[in-house]
């Protein structure tokens, strides 16, 4: 990584740290962050669970961590390092989130990562900052909900301000209260069973076997929930191509889609290729599945994903989907459009994306998603069905742009689907993670009309 190389595992930590710097510097990911620490060393099992703690602790707690900080701090957060932003919101955690961590453990183990990484004056300036929290610590009380709602919902559920006051203006307190209490929960392991290696209940008696906990997801039939994941992670089930991991939400609009075996189908932007190695295993892997997507180093993961779930239907090629391309205009039954989106759905997952998403970003996202509908529109044959999702919350990429399509495509219209637990009686549905348990995604079905 950045800072430092080593053969032998890091302590948890220092790895930690490293992995933080990556994520809030570098724009890393902090799930394939881990994924990369996980692959290159190992730890004992308790020492990769506080590795994994404090990653995502500090993900998720950053702007109040933040807040403690500037109460602490003489320097503006402007101007301080962000290797000392990063060790004293890693100190802080212990300190304020982890009760089996004695403080001076807390305290003098991020002074002895701040000496490898940073200068003696820094390394002051840390040491000063955790002390002085262990002092005060009494002191601290995020503002009242009568005082400032929007600053204290934002600490409460760490939210980015921004956010809070547009879910608030939108759905009212209560409801953005909710959908943030749920993106604050610990997110459930989904997986798909790749029925064609095995079936549902099959994998089902292999996870229980191990000690896994799994249950069916109610809408598709090969779709499992973990309850304990890691003896999952454990096994070779993934390894040998009998799952797939995929939150099950993910899983709603290739449903929708409804693919049947010996039809030709489109995912317009495919990237990893869960949703596209789901439309080819609901196919039972007979027809065709096109998938483009922007980079070749993305089509390379598709095609990875179909060699370890034995797909051969599906056809990977780099494509820029929003430039429209001739020789596939009506040469499709079903379409499907999972489009670039503001990813505000999964922010319970993808912790880092509160603090690195903008509200200014927002604008950009409808008019990209039009130029991808508008290009999908000709791809479908008459009497085909056009699937559009996204991964987020925010009407003006979901709602607004199918009314917008429609007024102007005249020959789609709506049509209703139904699926155990889905309300999809207009055509269109959402799952709020407060009310399904999942990431929040959006879905709507058009077929296109006959000749």
């Amino acid at each position: 990584m950045t800072h430092w190389n080593a053969e032998a595992a890091p302590p948890a930590r220092r790895a930690a740290y490293e992995g933080l710097y990556e994520i809030f510097e570098k724009s890393a990911y902090a799930n394939l962050t881990l994924q990369h620490f996980f692959r290159h060393w190992t730890w004992k099992p308790e020492e990769r669970r506080f590795l994994t703690e404090l990653v995502y602790g500090v993900c998720r707690r950053y702007n109040y961590l933040l807040w403690i900080l500037e109460q602490l701090s003489s320097r503006p957060l402007k101007k301080l390092d962000a290797k000392v932003r990063l060790l004293v919101c890693l100190g802080l955690y212990q300190l304020i989130f982890l009760n089996a961590v004695p403080d001076s453990a807390a305290v003098n183990e991020t002074v002895k990562i701040a000496k490898q990484v940073t200068h003696a004056g820094n390394v002051k300036f840390i040491n000063a900052i955790l002390r002085n929290y262990l002092r005060k610590k009494e002191s601290f009380r995020i503002p009242a909900d009568t005082e400032d709602p929007e600053l204290h919902d934002a600490l409460t559920y760490n939210e980015p301000v921004w956010l809070v006051h547009r879910w608030t203006e939108e759905w009212g307190r209560e409801k953005a209260q909710a959908v943030f209490a749920a993106l604050n929960r610990v997110a459930d392991t989904d997986i798909r069973c790749n029925r064609l290696k095995i079936s549902t209940e099959e994998l089902i008696k292999k996870l229980e076997a191990i000690g896994a906990e799994p249950k069916r997801i109610s809408f598709y039939e090969d779709g499992i929930s973990l309850g304990a994941s890691g003896p999952f992670f454990q096994s070779s089930l993934l390894r040998d191509g009998l799952a797939y991991v995929q939150n099950q939400a993910s899983m709603l609009p290739a449903c929708v889609l409804a693919p049947k075996a010996g039809e030709t189908v489109l995912d317009m932007c495919a990237a990893p290729g869960s949703k596209t190695t789901q439309i080819a295993a609901m196919m039972g892997d007979q027809g065709r599945v096109d998938a483009w997507d922007l980079y070749p180093h993305k089509i390379q993961l598709i095609q990875g994903n179909c060699r370890r779930l034995g797909i051969r239907s599906v056809h990977a090629e780099a494509r820029d989907a929003s430039i429209l391309h001739k020789p596939a205009v009506n040469r499709y039954e079903r379409v499907l459009l999972d489009a670039p989106c503001s990813g505000l759905g999964v922010l319970g997952r993808k912790t880092e994306m509160r603090w690195r998403r903008k509200e200014t970003e927002l604008k950009a996202f409808p008019i990209l998603q039009k130029q991808l509908l508008q290009c999908a529109a000709a791809y479908v044959k008459p009497g085909g069905r056009l699937v559009y999702s996204t991964c987020t919350l925010n009407r003006e990429e979901n709602e607004q742009v199918v009314s917008e399509f429609l007024k102007i495509h005249p020959e789609f219209y709506l049509a209703p689907f139904s699926l155990p637990g889905i309300d999809g009686t207009s055509g269109m549905c959402t799952l709020w993670p407060d009310i399904h348990h999942s990431d929040g995604f959006f879905v709507a079905s058009m077929t296109r009309r006959g000749l």
